[in-house]
């Protein structure tokens, strides 16, 4: 099997899944169809074909077609529970081989959900269209109650989260996030203007690359010291605004003023919508794309000796605004998440944090040496 990818123009793709006759799956062609049409991101999409290849690849392997896993005789809940496990061992097609010593694992469970997770959204939708029978694998659990937002109560089921039965237990990773402290360091290692105005905008306003690749210069507000955040399509660097999420976006003063300096010092006859723009070379005037800016996140990383990402500039955004009393219904709004689960991830405090609060604690009980004063 194959995924095919298509140039439909305006520097956009889109993905088919081709059997072994290099025909096209029609059914995930539909899914795939029906996905772009509810705006979701071409990655997505990417994503979705490819781990729909997977998921026929298994079937092949198992003598089914995707339509026969409810047929009489076959137990559509064990036959995906045998596909997560093959995922993660893909040597393990026949379920009575047993293993002495467990083989490792191919696949991380945050993969593995991932993929599963598409493979449903796939019976899902045929359901939906009354082509194949619903599968009976979701069950509502109960959001953890600290993360609730006083108004939650008026909000009917908004304490239940839809999770399959198949779902993996996952750690969460520790978020990777820029300190201040870094962030000033990087800041004076830039060499152009322009370069301090985008660490800036990602840091100060939490926006994610793509977001601040596709900001054009109206976009900017300088008395007002706002930037707007719109969602645009078929832009010539690629850049989206995920979920559409668009939002206005209130900076400190100093940002600003480092934007209007690279606008009237560094962007001189250049004639573009674009605010972020390569200054030099043969794409000069044209859009930067992310693969240049992860090239300047390394040079500034090898500069002052730190292994850094653009995408860690959110993350420090975020856990600032938690570590100085955002609740995370409003770090939610602040970062455009469309759930608050997403935003639980800035739960976590920095170790500085940590003994910073419990050293006030100690000062306020009077608490030195491990003895009361």
């Amino acid at each position: 099997m194959k995924v095919q990818k298509i140039d439909i123009g305006n520097y956009q793709h889109r993905y088919l899944l081709l059997d072994d006759e290099f025909n096209v799956v029609e059914p995930v062609k539909r899914y795939l169809k029906f996905l772009d049409n509810i705006n979701r991101a071409e990655n997505t999409l990417k994503s979705y074909a490819y781990h729909l290849k997977i998921y026929f690849e298994y079937l092949n392997a198992i003598g089914l077609s995707f339509d026969e896993i409810s047929s009489e005789g076959n137990n559509p809940i064990e036959i995906l529970g045998n596909f997560a496990s093959w995922l993660e061992n893909p040597t393990i097609i026949n379920e009575k081989i047993a293993y002495l010593t467990p083989p490792e694992a191919k696949r991380s469970n945050q993969t593995i959900n991932l993929i599963i997770i598409a493979v449903l959204g796939f019976y899902e939708f045929l359901a939906k269209g009354n082509e194949l029978p619903a599968l009976d694998v979701y069950k509502e659990q109960r959001m953890n109650p600290q993360f609730k937002s006083f108004l939650h109560e008026l909000i009917p089921n908004s304490n239940l989260i839809r999770k399959n039965i198949l779902h993996r237990k996952t750690q969460q990773k520790e978020v990777e996030a820029l300190t201040r402290d870094q962030y000033n360091l990087l800041l004076e290692n830039c060499c152009t203007v322009r370069d301090k105005a985008l660490l800036a905008v990602l840091f100060e306003g939490g926006l994610r690359l793509s977001e601040a690749l596709g900001l054009f210069i109206e976009d900017i507000e300088p008395y007002n010291n706002k930037i707007k955040v719109k969602p645009r399509e078929n832009l010539e660097n690629g850049a989206t605004v995920k979920n559409k999420a668009k939002g206005d976006l209130y900076v400190p003063p100093y940002v600003m003023k480092y934007i209007t300096d690279y606008l009237v010092e560094e962007m001189v006859d250049v004639d573009t919508n674009f605010l972020f723009i390569n200054l030099q070379g043969e794409h000069k005037g044209h859009p930067m794309k992310p693969i240049t800016i992860q090239k300047l996140f390394n040079r500034l990383g090898n500069k002052v000796g730190i292994k850094v990402h653009p995408h860690m500039c959110r993350h420090g955004h975020g856990t600032e605004l938690a570590e100085n009393g955002w609740d995370l219904v409003e770090i939610k709004e602040r970062l455009r998440h469309t759930n608050v689960q997403s935003t639980t991830v800035y739960t976590h405090l920095s170790d500085e944090h940590k003994k910073n609060k419990i050293n006030d604690l100690y000062e306020k009980k009077g608490i030195n040496n491990g003895r009361n004063e």
